[in-house]
């Protein structure tokens, strides 16, 4: 990773990293490893149970059942690295807008919240949310 005088990775390798992590951890939920996409939730969210590892899974499992695979097939990045005005958390943040398409051929995009702490990239999305086909739209 390229690195600023500061010791700060740069922008585009802070960029390069994240989507890789994003990647991974769409590749660990394709794969129904639930433990391991628990491994990429935000250290301070999985402290004092504040997401716990049991309803994070079953949410993923519950959106993978009615979505099945995401297919991802552009991953954008705004970064936010200077946090010198950041009351309630001092770490850079990224969003990441995953454009992405299910097992029925839908797309879709996700806005994610990821931290950069300790070196690594974690989401700060506590679980998904799989909504209910109406009868309009089977």
């Amino acid at each position: 990773m390229a690195k600023q005088r500061t010791g700060v990775a740069s922008p585009a390798a802070l960029r390069a990293s994240l989507r890789r992590r994003a990647r991974n951890f769409y590749r660990s939920y394709n794969l129904a490893k639930w433990s391991e996409c628990y491994a990429f939730v935000d250290p301070r969210l999985r402290e004092n149970d504040r997401v716990q590892a049991s309803p994070h899974a079953d949410s993923l499992a519950a959106f993978r059942r009615r979505y099945g695979d995401i297919t991802i097939w552009h991953i954008a990045v705004s970064l936010h690295t200077d946090v010198t005005n950041k009351k309630h958390d001092d770490r850079p943040f990224a969003y990441v807008y995953v454009f992405w398409q299910d097992d029925s051929k839908a797309f879709h995009v996700f806005r994610e919240r990821w931290v950069y702490d300790s070196g690594r990239w974690y989401t700060r999305v506590a679980g998904l949310v799989a909504h209910e086909r109406t009868s309009s739209s089977a």
